[in-house]
């Protein structure tokens, strides 16, 4: 059997198993969609990451990614996994999601450099997780009066813990995977993590779940010029 098709089938289940598993932390914990959304969120995030070491051709995660929405947008229209859709009002960051997932494969793929798909997802599978629970659980002061999708505000407390989080992520990834000096590597932190905490903050209805990757994505490319 191909490789490339038994772990198209293996992350079909798994994704599956996941939406699965968040239905069911919504439904007995009782702790409201918020929470079986994040688990989701980052489990799916955290699983995709061997990607560039499994997949040797972006067709099957492309068709994972179109496989994905599609599972989402037919249980939508069916009003199934009310843990998912229940929150998500007129977002698109379910979507977007795996949107991003492949484009930083290809990312990846082309230039032969793991390092532009796994920092983009740790990215975002932890920070905008933190920033969801941390501006739901302590979130007073909003960002903007705007609301995004969910009937939700982007806060403070949100985009600190996105912040913080990206920091972690970002200093020991480009410690990792780059092998800067210590003064470029806290400097690219530093820049890229205001940088995406910010565009978190005002990407409305999801649309952080794509605008963010890129950014990240797109600096770290830049960075490889010089």
């Amino acid at each position: 059997m191909n490789e490339n098709f038994k772990y198209y089938l293996l992350y079909a289940i798994a994704y599956g198993i996941v939406l699965l598993l968040g239905e069911a932390i919504y439904r007995h914990l009782k702790e409201g969609p918020s929470l079986s959304r994040s688990f989701s969120h980052l489990a799916a995030g955290v699983i995709s990451l061997p990607f560039p070491w499994l997949f040797t051709s972006h067709w099957w995660v492309l068709i994972l990614a179109l496989q994905s929405s599609m599972v989402l947008y037919t249980t939508r229209r069916l009003e199934l996994l009310a843990s998912h859709h229940r929150i998500a009002g007129k977002s698109a960051g379910s979507y977007l999601f795996f949107a991003s997932i492949y484009l930083c494969f290809v990312a990846s793929f082309v230039t032969e450099r793991k390092e532009l798909f796994v920092v983009p997802m740790l990215v975002l599978s932890f920070s905008d997780v933190a920033a969801a629970q941390v501006g739901r659980s302590f979130g007073k002061r909003t960002i903007q009066k705007r609301k995004s999708a969910g009937g939700t505000s982007k806060t403070y407390a949100g985009s600190t813990a996105f912040f913080i989080t990206a920091l972690v992520v970002l200093f020991l990834s480009f410690y990792y995977y780059m092998q800067w000096n210590l003064a470029s590597t806290i400097s690219m932190t530093l820049l890229l993590a205001i940088l995406s905490t910010t565009i978190e903050a005002y990407s409305p209805y999801g649309t952080d779940n794509f605008s963010v990757p890129f950014t990240v994505l797109i600096v770290m490319q830049i960075s490889f010029l010089f």
